[in-house]
């Protein structure tokens, strides 16, 4: 009779355990189109067996099955492309940040659900309104160390840049006519020209043309002309001469030596005056080549520039953003500069099979996950940010399926011990009748 009836509660652990199992496997199938959504499965263990009257473990009996443990499996998920700058997956480990009230109290979150989003005050947020978690970065672009809220203001916009320094590279030729440099008449009085925009304080823009003069055998004469309605003081239309100095060749062509009076100070309308060096390229008498810069060779059609940049710019506002592989958010403004606007971290558990589920795709951190080990992506044994790009669920439904049938069957099994042990007790009460 003991026997009977305790065969009568394994079979009911068998049927308990074969539905918990089932419901695992149904939640892991609902999930399959969940973002970033990890598999779930059940451990199961033997309960405290009993002895017999017997030698010592020759003789016990099992007192049937309990659940041990439901474990997310952590693997890594396909990635979709979506299109959108916002949308993050994570190649590798770790998972995303975010603080947000849940569990009736505020405290960070951990997903693998990038579906992200910028809210209407700036914020990075999910799309439950958590806020994402990262570094901010100054109005010069330092990234912070500070861990916060990620925020990129509205309109946003890129201070601008005076310009300091002009690089022109050009070729001479070296039977140019030899003439003397006059501003009234700039044209005719030279045989090179170039134009190059600087910016002042402000970030307005204005032009210098460059003039070059040969004024005798491998010697140029270089000058520097701004418009009169860019100079403090200046009238519109009459040009402003900026002496620059002279360049020196050697026999082969090679630039000798640069004599130009850096910085030349122009004393723009309206803001405090910018001092700007110009380089014309490596000469020989500083260390350099006499060859990768300005040269004076012969066989061209002119004397030309062939390359040549300055490093101001303007105002610019805030056109676009991109996500890079570590998580850095960086700007695309209407100048053509960019600008890294701050960056999203990650974290990382000693074991994030122990992270609790908190509902919405997240977890938080338990003792036995252990603490959060938060920094930037590919660093510190954390994966790599993929930006456009959603991680999808792991669920493999094939897989899930063959698991479903097989706690079907283990549940018509355990219903048949059930079923066996009572009628096998309904012949005892017969026996007493």
């Amino acid at each position: 009779m003991p026997g009977l009836l305790g065969s009568l509660f394994v079979g009911q652990g068998g049927l308990n355990t074969s539905g918990i199992g089932i419901s695992v496997i149904g939640d892991n199938i609902a999930n399959s189109n969940t973002t970033g959504f990890k598999t779930a499965r059940a451990h199961f263990e033997d309960l405290l067996s009993e002895f017999i009257v017997g030698a010592a473990g020759a003789n016990q009996l099992g007192r049937g099955v309990t659940l041990q443990r439901i474990e997310k499996s952590f693997s890594q998920g396909s990635f979709q492309s979506t299109g959108v700058p916002t949308d993050l997956a994570i190649s590798g480990n770790g998972m995303f940040v975010l603080s947000g009230t849940s569990l009736g109290k505020s405290q960070n979150v951990y997903t693998r659900n990038g579906a992200f989003r910028f809210d209407d005050e700036g914020f990075l947020v999910n799309q439950a309104g958590y806020r994402v978690q990262g570094h901010n970065s100054s109005e010069a672009g330092q990234v912070s160390s500070i861990v916060e809220d990620v925020k990129i203001a509205p309109g946003r916009l890129l201070q601008p840049n005076a310009t300091d320094e002009v690089i022109i590279n050009a070729n001479f030729r070296p039977d140019d006519p030899i003439l003397a440099f006059d501003v009234n008449n700039a044209e005719d009085t030279s045989t090179f020209r170039t134009s190059v925009v600087a910016f002042d304080g402000l970030g307005n823009p204005h032009e210098i043309t460059v003039y070059g003069s040969r004024t005798a055998a491998n010697e140029w004469e270089m000058n520097a002309v701004v418009d009169g309605a860019d100079i403090a003081g200046g009238a519109a239309g009459v040009p402003n001469l900026i002496p620059l100095g002279t360049l020196l060749f050697d026999q082969q062509g090679q630039l000798l030596d640069e004599q130009i009076n850096n910085p030349v100070n122009i004393p723009w309308a309206g803001t405090v005056p910018g001092d700007v060096s110009f380089d014309f390229g490596d000469a020989l008498n500083d260390g350099g080549t006499g060859r990768e810069g300005t040269t004076q060779w012969n066989e061209t059609a002119e004397s030309v520039a062939h390359y040549q940049s300055q490093n101001g710019y303007g105002t610019g506002e805030l056109d676009g953003i991109s996500i890079d592989d570590r998580g850095q958010l960086i700007g695309a403004f209407t100048n053509g500069r960019q600008q890294i606007l701050g960056q999203v971290i990650l974290a990382k558990f000693a074991d994030p099979t122990g992270l609790a589920m908190v509902g919405g795709n997240n977890f938080v951190a338990t003792a036995a996950s252990g603490e959060a080990i938060v920094g930037e992506a590919r660093g510190g044994g954390r994966g790599a940010i993929v930006a456009s790009t959603l991680e999808l669920s792991t669920t493999e439904l094939s897989g899930q399926f063959i698991d479903l049938i097989t706690y079907q069957r283990a549940f018509q099994a355990n219903s048949r011990t059930i079923q066996t042990a009572d009628g096998l007790l309904q012949e005892i009460f017969q026996i007493l009748r």
